[in-house]
């Protein structure tokens, strides 16, 4: 801006003394007339900004912050006034022990006891975003994106993991409870944010969303894991073992059952025979054979019990009554 207006300056000092000059007055217009074009061109510029998407603008103009940001799009601003970027989509903070995973350079894992006092290099990512809302205050209490990181989202995060972890033994977070890990880190953090905030007379909306915690690795010593490992083996080795003997035991009632039925059902027809109803089966099973088509001879009243007997062509003998 200041530049600007330096050339205005120049422009309207050469143009004037062109005026006044007898010789060499063309140039010295023109250059004076360029110079005041620029410096008009360079305020103008000065004055429009355009805001990218996927961030708002904050203005600030002589150390005090306009408290609504500009929204994406094209803007006409004090010249004087200085606007600063703030990006608001979903943004992540790593930090992790494998190089370059993280923001941090070398290692940058979390160094946390678990409940039983056992050493855990944690790796994590956190996803947030600012509250578009609240972004003029986040600058002027807190400074640029750089800044808010470096003061709230990382050593809050830190302290988040660490304080969530002092929840959990060393075989949970590794196995059993791994899932509600991130859910505590997360607990924890929204917690520490808003206790850091409200310490800047924050309002009412949090300026800073936290949108998932992601549990990326949990490191432990090789005996340890070796050891939570065979245990769970053993675990599921047991559990396979019960499910195994219940369904023999399942297997054994439902064949009782089934010896059961059969002897229920060989009793009740046990119970329902006798000579005249064998007598009378055999009568309609002679019948049904001496309707049939093959040749055959049938001598009534020579079989067991007075049923006939059938004499087949073939020499063979049968009887209605076997």
């Amino acid at each position: 801006m200041f530049f600007s207006v330096i050339l205005v300056v120049l422009g309207l000092v050469v143009f004037s003394t062109a005026k006044a000059a007898q010789q060499g007055a063309v140039g010295m217009r023109i250059t004076g007339l360029v110079l005041l074009v620029l410096g008009v061109l360079s305020m103008f510029k000065s004055s429009v900004v355009v805001v990218p998407a996927g961030n708002v603008g904050v203005v600030a103009m002589f150390g005090s912050v306009n408290p609504k940001p500009l929204s994406p799009g094209l803007h006409v601003i004090n010249p004087v006034a200085n606007v600063e970027m703030y990006e608001i989509r979903t943004q992540e903070y790593t930090m992790s022990a494998t190089q370059g995973e993280g923001q941090q350079k070398g290692d940058d894992a979390i160094r946390t006891l678990s409940r039983d006092g056992l050493p855990m290099p944690i790796d994590v990512t956190i996803t947030y975003r600012p509250n578009p809302a609240s972004v003029p205050w986040l600058y002027q209490n807190f400074g640029t994106e750089q800044e808010v990181i470096s003061k709230i989202v990382r050593p809050s995060a830190r302290a988040a993991v660490r304080d969530a972890m002092a929840n959990f033994s060393a075989q949970e977070a590794y196995a059993s409870r791994r899932a509600e890990v991130p859910a505590k880190i997360q607990e924890e953090l929204e917690t520490l944010i808003e206790t850091t905030i409200k310490k800047s007379e924050a309002p009412q909306v949090s300026p800073i969303i936290v949108q998932q915690v992601l549990l990326r690795n949990i490191e432990l010593p090789d005996k340890l894991k070796a050891s939570i490992e065979a245990k769970l083996t053993a675990e599921q080795e047991a559990l396979r073992m019960e499910f195994v003997l219940q369904k023999e035991k399942q297997e054994a009632e439902r064949k009782r059952i089934e010896a059961k039925g059969i002897s229920d059902f060989q009793n009740i027809v046990s119970a329902g025979l006798n000579d005249k109803l064998l007598q009378w089966k055999g009568i309609e099973a002679t019948q049904v054979l001496a309707e049939s088509n093959n040749a055959k001879v049938v001598i009534i009243g020579s079989g067991k019990g007075g049923l006939p007997v059938i004499l087949n062509t073939d020499g063979s003998v049968s009887s209605a009554a076997k």
